[in-house]
């Protein structure tokens, strides 16, 4: 089973192909043997701060031979699953690029049914949380584009979205249903938009709890990259058995 080639290949892009806003070595080149041996190609990434248009744009400045219809964010997933609760109105906690992604979703920022949660940078502060968590108390549900608590950039570590996600979820004793990695809607959509069956696919990613652990619940087969958020300790009792462990993703044309 495990050496089946594939058709298609969903890679993660923060840790897999970039990290701290450069290329990792060799993940160019990967992508050009992928596209040069006719691999179907999704990039599904849990950034939330930036459109899949943005995402296109910034991967094309970095050398990157990727196509726009080819990105699946988790804003576009949330997108997509609100589409389909008919009428429901929704308190975003997003930047405002992100929430102008969303203009066609009635906003409410008094009694919604929804409170939508992704990246905010600054935006969380205890007036905008408070704010939120009454919104819960009074019986909106929690979606949150992702759950990373926290990511990485040229400046340092900074928190994520999924950290104040778990804060919300703790005090207003809720579920946040998670749109991006690892939920399986996410990886579904991305299935969906192939044709593909989860055999069919493999997942390439630097995080053992948003990409591995997806791959496996969804039965996919997943390349773990030791770039990134990867650490050593991870493999020790790790949260989901990664197919493979690469050091990078320059070492993946070697597989197929």
């Amino acid at each position: 089973m495990h050496t089946t080639r594939p058709k298609a290949f969903l890679i993660d892009l923060d840790g897999t192909l970039y990290f701290k806003g450069k290329p990792c070595p060799g993940a160019i080149e990967t992508i050009n043997y992928l596209r040069q041996e006719k691999y179907h190609l999704r990039f599904l990434t849990n950034t939330t701060a930036k459109t899949p248009k943005m995402l296109h744009e910034q991967m094309q400045t970095l050398g990157f031979d990727i196509y726009e219809n080819e990105i699946f964010n988790a804003t576009y997933a949330c997108l997509l699953y609100l589409r389909a609760q008919s009428g429901a109105s929704c308190h975003f906690m997003v930047d405002d690029a992100v929430k102008a992604f969303f203009e066609e979703i009635p906003t409410d920022d008094n009694a919604p049914d929804f409170v939508v949660v992704g990246d905010y940078g600054e935006g969380f502060d205890f007036h905008t949380l408070n704010h939120a968590f009454r919104l819960l108390m009074d019986g909106a549900e929690l979606i949150a584009l992702q759950k990373g608590l926290y990511w990485f950039s040229s400046e340092g570590m900074f928190l994520d979205c999924g950290a104040f996600v778990t804060l919300l979820e703790t005090a207003a004793g809720k579920t946040a249903r998670v749109m991006g990695k690892p939920s399986e809607t996410f990886f579904k959509i991305a299935l969906d938009s192939l044709q593909l069956s989860a055999s069919e696919a493999i997942v390439v990613g630097d995080d053992i709890t948003s990409d591995i652990l997806g791959a496996e619940t969804m039965k996919m087969r997943g390349i773990l990259v030791k770039t990134g958020k990867f650490k050593p300790n991870q493999l020790e009792n790790p949260v989901a058995k990664p197919t493979w462990v690469l050091d990078s993703v320059s070492e993946l044309p070697q597989l197929f």
